[in-house]
């Protein structure tokens, strides 16, 4: 079992209460697909946790939560408070409704993260910025007036820094260099369409600054999911999740917003900033739901290996297709 946020590393919190998880102190439940996300206190990114006796979870999880508080609600989501824990139960919400929670406490927290950093510095530089103006007679104000730009811009350097941790980090086919990607590289990538996985994500090395890999799969979801959290703190701005939502919408989907910008095929900061919002949303669902279908067929060959009946695939395939099923069918508000 993980112990951290997978997206900025912060352990968690809490002991997952009835969950029997042994972390989180927030926790978000979805009886309906069956999913059971730990909400990480710092980032508040949602980690959907390993499959192994998930149901079972999630089913601890309601019970607990049918006794709770209602804390605040919407038509399809539910904030419960059940002792020392936080539980989101979701039921079956169009995107926007979901958005809002998942992803608005996202933006929000970003934006407290900076300025716990930003106003601190900014109000110490201004100090020392007053004190040097008086010291010369007045002639650093201009200087003053600029330090919290300049204090913000140091935040986003620092930001922009944070390491993308991949397995194994891929070599540059120009210069031969490993390539050390930092947040800030993403934003130089391409994302192309791939035959075999749809799309791809070609990335410009850091050092010769040509395109020098190109990574498909988990790979790329993983470069994207934290690239794209860089690029959205850099762009700013009052952009909220509702409206992200309504443009994944409007396209036909996370999927059909995925194809739409790889056939582009610009680099990510070319992107509009509502619609970097919307494809970071995107690339999250697409990630949920091909984690979800790996873990049922590994859970039904399993189940096949201890029947004896590995090599037919007819109860994998119907599970798969129920899931799909099921995230067909989800409201799109």
């Amino acid at each position: 079992m993980f112990r951290s946020c997978a997206f900025c590393n912060t352990p968690f919190d809490g002991d997952g209460g009835p969950s029997g998880l042994g972390i989180g102190r927030r926790i978000a439940f979805d009886e309906w697909k069956g999913r059971l996300w730990v909400v990480c206190p710092r980032c508040s990114r949602w980690n959907l946790t390993p499959f192994d006796d998930r149901l079972e979870r999630i089913e601890a999880v309601a019970r607990a939560a049918s006794a709770g508080r209602v804390a605040a609600s919407t038509e399809q989501v539910a904030l419960i408070r059940w002792g020392r824990y936080d539980f989101v139960r979701v039921g079956k919400p169009p995107r926007i409704e979901l958005a809002t929670w998942r992803y608005g406490e996202r933006l929000r927290n970003r934006q407290r993260e900076r300025m716990k950093v930003v106003v601190p510095l900014t109000v110490a530089a201004i100090g020392l910025g007053i004190a040097a103006n008086v010291a010369a007679g007045g002639g650093f104000g201009v200087i003053v007036w600029n330090i919290h730009r300049a204090v913000d811009w140091v935040y986003l350097r620092i930001v922009g820094s944070r390491k993308v941790s991949l397995i194994e980090s891929p070599i540059c086919a120009h210069c031969g260099s490993i390539m050390q990607l930092r947040a800030r590289h993403v934003q130089h990538a391409r994302v192309i369409p791939d035959s075999r996985a749809d799309m791809a994500v070609v990335l410009s090395c850091p050092r010769c600054h040509n395109e020098g890999a190109a990574l498909t799969g988990s790979e790329a979801v993983l470069v994207l999911r934290q690239g794209l959290t860089y690029l959205n703190l850099v762009r700013g701005g009052r952009r909220r999740a509702e409206d992200a939502a309504r443009e994944v919408d409007r396209v036909g989907g996370p999927d059909q917003l995925l194809r739409d910008i790889a056939k582009r095929e610009l680099p990510l900061r070319a992107l509009r900033p509502e619609r970097g919002l919307a494809f970071e949303m995107a690339v999250d669902e697409r990630a949920e739901v091909e984690e979800l279908e790996r873990q049922w067929r590994e859970a039904e060959e399993i189940a096949d290996i201890a029947d004896g009946t590995l090599g037919s695939s007819t109860e994998v395939e119907n599970e798969l297709r129920r899931l799909k099923s099921r995230q067909e069918d989800q409201p799109s508000g």
